[in-house]
């Protein structure tokens, strides 16, 4: 094990030995750059400034934490020497503040037997191979700091950390406590140590001082310790172990980055005090209310007692109340039978007016209906004068309307035949203007005519050119587009080839996926690197073969009876054996079918395991005259690096691989002189093998070499852990390529698409040549088939010409006659037309008389029916009116009778008194001034007792409202606190927030890389969307590379780490998905995040090997593998 610069990393002899070490902390160390002179200024300033130091504020930000802890911590450090323990033991200058981790002692615990690690006061590199116990430090320093084992991801109890065949483990962390905040410095002194000892049944702290002697053994000291140097271990950003770190780097989810956040801002513990505080404020608000209900239950109390007081010195005015309520009924009573007496005499003078108007009109009935009969004769008598007027002229007014239909008619054929003379004079003169017309232009279309002719054919000319041309450049077009698709063709073999690529990585990593949780499940089983289905297998043969039978069991996996001594050998014997590890060996056919019927069940749809017959024998065979010798130093025999404890899968692996006959060697001259020449082969060799350089060779005289791939093994000794951690490798792996198969598959279909849109383009130019050709060929046909006009003959034009004048003069005699004969029957048509209107308005006067006749009848028609109907309907209203107003009279006597006497009894009582209570009220007030004048006779109270009650009772009234006032004012203020506190919360997440996403884009933005945020308080999410270089937008960490990955992880650390101060970050597997150059960049940027805040510690765990260089500020911690 090594350590660069200063301080120790050693492995410590077991605990029983001689030369075990004691858990004191370092000695002191001072700084080279640190002189005299510096010394003295510094003393003079901590001297002006020691108010100021002592009144600053813990609430500032953390960078102001970090500078100033970084110029004044020495001057405290030097100033410390007050007390006499910090002035004996002192610690280097270089760990300048409270909470640094000076050194860690494990014993014990996980891999490590007894490991002790001094670290830098500021980065530290803490560098080993899987397995050298470098997570076991960070796990170390969480419980050794009061957290739990489940916290840390490692095991379910603390118990389980013990290393193997030990009794207990113990964990010793050595903290700074030079700083602005020591924690009893005179207690403790410069620094101090966190014990923690873990036994079987229990686990127990011991808090030390600089001298190693125990000051406290609770663990509320320790935990008032880590608060007061402000360290929290369970916080992912502080203390970021192995599988946070994967699980870290897998995704980054808007819910899990919101949370993250919220936890590395300590805002999560204000959510949670203001949840407390509103839960109190609730709790507060209850207990208001139960005290307001006590309140008034004792104010009723004294309102009763004050009431019996009251009854007690007031009964002579209690009973004049109780007159005075029964004068008031009884006058209630007398204005109730006058409200009564009013209302009765008003509808007897309704009745009355009723009664007076029904006589009136039963009386004139006679009368009346004689004289509506006359009316309705005098009626029918005119309206039958006025039928037959109406007969008469109705019969006038159809003679009228024949008339002047039959001269409308006349006027329809006259109309008809002037249109056709019209028409047949336009015809003419049509044909007669086109002759004239002929006869002017006939010189001038000859010459046309034959123009026209020669433009044609020079036009057919140029256009069967165009024709040519465009067949050429057709041909030409063709042949580029046939070159393209035999490229589109190869291209398109390419791009189904990488289809193919990418379907196998996809099943690959679905394998691997389905494999990584096979083995999860199955982690405490070794089988489980065979899979589930061997697993169920190897059970159900255990169970079919219990007992007597367990020697007569089918072997297998191969695999698992196999294992490999030397470990640089274990992946070249899985590569010999790689055909026969998931095999299974029967005695016999009958159990090779039952076997085979077995592993078609478990293994159905997959790959089923080689079943192999072969004898069993409980020994195995004798090689030693097959077997090989090695000749020369470094040289070796495959069987001797193979361990079998089953004598079966021995003789089977020596009958069929021939193992005994194999050398194995590392030199690559020692195998070609042992194969080469076949003076120098060994009897019995068969092959030799060179597994550093993967070379096989074949023993002359048939000499061959071979190159052969060695795989990591998967099967023989392999650790679960290990493999799913290789699993993921390979995952990584697949990932990688799938990118790089997505774009050269991107690149290719965009070749692919580039060249159909260039056939497309081809095709198109050749339909425009071929559509141009077709209409140039269709106009040659059409100047092929044109009709030229043909030109009459002069004489017979001149003809026409006349016989078309003839024709006009006739049409023009006949219209002007036509139209004579047209205007004389038009004028006698509107004679006839004025009498018929004249007709039509009489007889519209004689329909008006008779309607009016009609109307009036049924008029006097109904009046006559209504004066029968309403007649007896009166007399029965009559009747029924007279009845009312008698018993109306009776009621009216009686209520008389009852308001006198009602008068008499209230005259009696007293004097009329008026009120505004109810007859309710005032019987209710009765009965209870009665209950009242019966309580206090019965009772007999003691006025001096009850004082002294109501004395009693006002006091506790008085206490428990002063009590509720004070419950009021601490509810009110914790109302307005809580709300203040609240708008203070939101205004601090906002400015986090706001630092973090900040701090976060400046670390992107050093390799181009763009973020955005949407951030919801409601939904408590944090969606980062990351725009790598690639320009692939992305919300989480899948579809980004291995580096992409980490690089925007350790960006988001950074910008958290901008907002939250803490002595210590311990960081493990940074860089598990990188490159190596992504691995230096990100190394660059933790340094460089380092060197600013030089008043932290940094230590940052990777398996990888690491080029960082020691220097002043940066430590570099080699661990190599324990001894398990």
């Amino acid at each position: 094990m090594e350590r660069s610069r200063r301080g120790r990393t050693r492995r410590m002899p077991s605990p029983g030995s001689d030369n075990d070490s004691s858990m004191a902390g370092p000695s002191s160390k001072r700084s080279k750059h640190f002189n005299q002179t510096e010394y003295e200024a510094e003393r003079e300033a901590e001297k002006e400034d020691s108010e100021s130091f002592e009144e600053a504020s813990t609430s500032q930000s953390a960078r102001s934490q970090g500078m100033r802890a970084f110029q004044n911590g020495q001057n405290i450090s030097q100033h410390a020497g007050t007390f006499n323990l910090t002035s004996e033991l002192s610690i280097p200058t270089a760990f300048d503040r409270c909470g640094k981790v000076i050194s860690m002692r494990l014993t014990n615990f996980m891999c490590h037997s007894n490991l002790f690690m001094e670290f830098g006061p500021n980065i530290n590199f803490l560098v080993g191979n899987n397995g050298s116990g470098k997570s076991a430090v960070i796990t170390a320093l969480a419980l050794g700091l009061t957290s739990s084992a489940r916290a840390t991801n490692r095991a379910s109890s603390i118990q389980k950390l013990i290393k193997n065949g030990q009794a207990s483990a113990t964990i010793a962390i050595t903290l700074s406590n030079t700083g602005l905040r020591p924690f009893k410095a005179d207690v403790f002194g410069p620094h101090l140590t966190v014990v923690r000892q873990i036994r079987q049944s229990s686990s127990t702290y011991d808090l030390q001082d600089a001298r190693g002697k125990s000051v406290s053994k609770k663990v509320s000291e320790i935990r008032r310790m880590l608060l007061c140097f402000g360290i929290n271990v369970e916080n992912p950003i502080f203390v970021l172990n192995q599988e946070a770190a994967r699980e870290f780097l897998k995704e980054l989810e808007p819910a899990s980055n919101y949370k993250l956040l919220m936890k590395a801002t300590q805002l999560d513990v204000c959510t949670s005090s203001l949840t407390e505080c509103h839960a109190q404020r609730g709790h507060f608000t209850q207990d208001l209310e139960q005290l307001e209900k006590k309140r008034d239950v004792v104010a009723k109390q004294v309102e009763a007692e004050e009431e019996k007081l009251s009854i007690l010195r007031d009964k002579e005015v209690v009973k004049e109340k109780l007159e005075q309520c029964k004068i008031k009924l009884a006058w209630m009573a007398v204005t109730h039978y006058q409200k009564e007496l009013e209302n009765l005499e008003h509808s007897i003078k309704l009745i009355e007016n009723k009664k007076t108007k029904l006589e009136h009109t039963t009386s004139k009935k006679e009368t009346t209906q004689a004289t509506m009969t006359q009316q309705l004769s005098a009626f029918k008598a005119t309206k039958n004068q006025a039928l037959e007027t109406y007969a008469v002229q109705e019969e006038k007014l159809r003679s009228a309307k024949r008339a002047v239909q039959d001269l409308h008619l006349k006027v329809s054929n006259v109309k008809a035949q002037i249109v056709n003379s019209e028409r047949r004079l336009r015809e003419d003169q049509h044909a007669y203007d086109e002759c004239e017309k002929l006869i002017e232009n006939y010189h001038a279309d000859f010459n046309r005519v034959k123009d026209q002719r020669e433009q044609h054919v020079n036009k057919m000319e140029a256009l069967k050119k165009q024709v040519a041309d465009s067949e050429d450049i057709i041909t030409k077009l063709r042949e580029e587009q046939q070159l393209i698709k035999r490229e589109l063709n190869a291209v398109q073999e390419r791009v189904d080839a990488i289809k193919n690529d990418r379907l196998q990585l996809h099943k690959s990593k679905q394998k691997i996926s389905y494999e990584i949780e096979a083995l999860s499940r199955n982690k405490s089983n070794k089988l489980s690197v065979y899979g589930e289905q061997a697993i169920q297998v190897v059970h159900a043969l255990r169970t079919q073969y219990a007992g007597s039978n367990m020697h007569r069991m089918p072997r297998g996996p191969l695999g698992q009876y196999i294992s490999a001594p030397k470990p640089e050998y274990r992946d070249l014997v899985e590569s010999q054996l790689m055909s026969c590890l998931r095999s299974f060996i029967v005695s016999s056919d009958s159990e090779r079918q039952s076997l085979r019927m077995l592993l078609q069940n478990k293994f159905a749809g997959g790959t089923m395991p080689t079943i192999i017959t072969s004898p069993f024998t409980d020994r195995v065979y004798d090689v030693s005259r097959n077997k090989v010798r090695p000749t020369t130093q470094n040289t070796t025999v495959l069987i001797d690096e193979i361990s079998c404890d089953d004598p079966v899968v021995m003789n089977y692996l020596i009958d069929m691989l021939r193992i005994e006959t194999v050398l194995v060697t590392e030199s690559k001259e020692t195998a070609e002189f042992l194969t080469s020449d076949t003076e120098n082969v060994p009897p019995n060799l068969t092959r030799v093998l060179v597994p550093s350089l993967g070379l096989e060779y074949i023993p002359s005289p048939n000499y061959a070499v071979y190159s052969t791939k060695i795989n990591p093994a998967r099967y023989i000794h392999i650790n679960v852990d290990d493999r799913i951690r290789q699993l993921h490798m390979e995952q990584s792996d697949l990932e990688e390529k799938e990118a790089s198969l997505e774009r050269d598959y991107m690149q290719h279909r965009k070749v692919l698409e580039n060249s159909h849109q260039e056939i497309t383009k081809k095709s198109a130019l050749i339909g425009q040549h071929q559509s141009r050709n077709q209409r140039a060929m269709q106009q040659i046909m059409e100047l092929q088939n044109f009709d030229y006009q043909e030109l009459p003959e002069y004489d017979r034009l001149k003809s026409h010409l006349a016989d078309s004048g003839e024709k006009i003069e006739k049409c023009k005699e006949e219209r002007e006659m036509l139209q004579k004969k047209l205007k004389v029957i038009q004028e006698k048509k509107e004679s006839l037309e004025a009498v018929e209107a004249e007709e039509k308005r009489a007889l519209e006067g004689i329909q008006e008389k008779l309607s009016t006749l009609d109307t009036e009848a049924r008029e006097v028609e109904s009046k006559i029916r209504s004066l029968d109907l309403h007649y007896e309907e009166n007399t029965k209203n009559l009747q029924k009116t007279m009845e009312l107003e008698r018993k109306m009279l009776s009621e009216k006597a009686t209520v008389l009778s009852d308001l006198e006497k009602a008068r008499s009894d209230a005259e009696k009582l007293g004097e009329f008194v008026a009120t505004t209570q109810s007859e309710e009220q005032i019987r209710e007030s009765i009965s209870r001034y009665k209950s009242k004048i019966k309580q206090v006779e019965q009772l007999n109270y003691n006025p001096e007792e009850l004082e002294r009650a109501l004395v009693d009772l006002r006091n506790d009234l008085g206490l428990q409202a002063r009590h509720l006032a004070v419950v009021e004012s601490v509810i009110k203020k914790l109302r307005m606190a809580y709300h203040q506190r609240a708008q203070l919360f939101q205004r601090s997440r906002h400015h986090y927030f706001t630092m973090v996403q900040f701090q976060f884009e400046q670390a992107l933005a050093m390799r181009k890389f763009k973020v955005s945020f949407e951030t919801s308080d409601r939904e408590k999410t944090w969606k980062i969307n990351v725009f790598p270089p690639s320009g692939n937008e992305t919300s989480n960490t899948r579809s980004l590379s291995g580096g992409e990955r980490s690089f925007t992880t350790v960006s988001l650390l950074k910008g958290l780490w901008s907002t939250s101060d803490h002595p210590f970050y311990f960081l493990d597997e940074y860089d598990v998905f990188t490159d190596e150059v992504n691995r230096k960049f990100i190394t660059e940027i933790l340094i460089g995040e380092g060197l600013e805040w030089l008043s932290r510690q940094y230590c940052f765990l990777t398996p990888q090997d690491t080029k960082v260089e020691a220097s002043n500020h940066i430590t570099v911690h080699k661990l190599e593998a324990p001894d398990r």
